[in-house]
């Protein structure tokens, strides 16, 4: 059994437009011909900048900032978003020789954004 990473037509939160609501009709004929992509078949700098945005929406869902799209309900839980913000500043320390420029400061400010929204979330309780 080979292990399988999401759809490259996933976003960062691993759903489709889809599956996000963003489309205004989905069929399960649309999706029919759509294959997950084998993780061999995918560079380990591609599945690490995903993990990031993952990560990233993951915070964002955690600090009652954006629904989370199973339920579509706000569901704020800091000691999650915590969790995912941690995770996302080690591996962006992992992966900051493989960033440069726009996509670093880019990345950067995310990461400062997340930790500045953290704080202001853990003082309204």
């Amino acid at each position: 059994m080979s292990e399988e990473t999401p759809r490259r037509d996933a976003g960062p939160d691993g759903t489709t437009a889809a599956e996000s609501g963003s489309e205004t009709s989905s069929t399960a004929g649309q999706d029919a011909g759509r294959q997950a992509v084998p993780l061999e078949a995918i560079s380990t700098r591609e599945l690490l900048v995903w993990m990031l945005g993952v990560l990233g929406a993951k915070a964002w869902q955690g600090l009652g900032l954006v629904p989370n799209p199973g339920s579509g309900k706000i569901e704020k839980d800091l000691g999650d978003a915590k969790i995912a913000i941690d995770a996302f500043s080690g591996l962006l320390e992992a992966m900051r020789p493989q960033l440069e420029g726009q996509a670093l400061r880019d990345t950067e400010t995310l990461l400062t954004t997340l930790r500045l929204n953290f704080v202001e979330k853990s003082s309204e309780t």
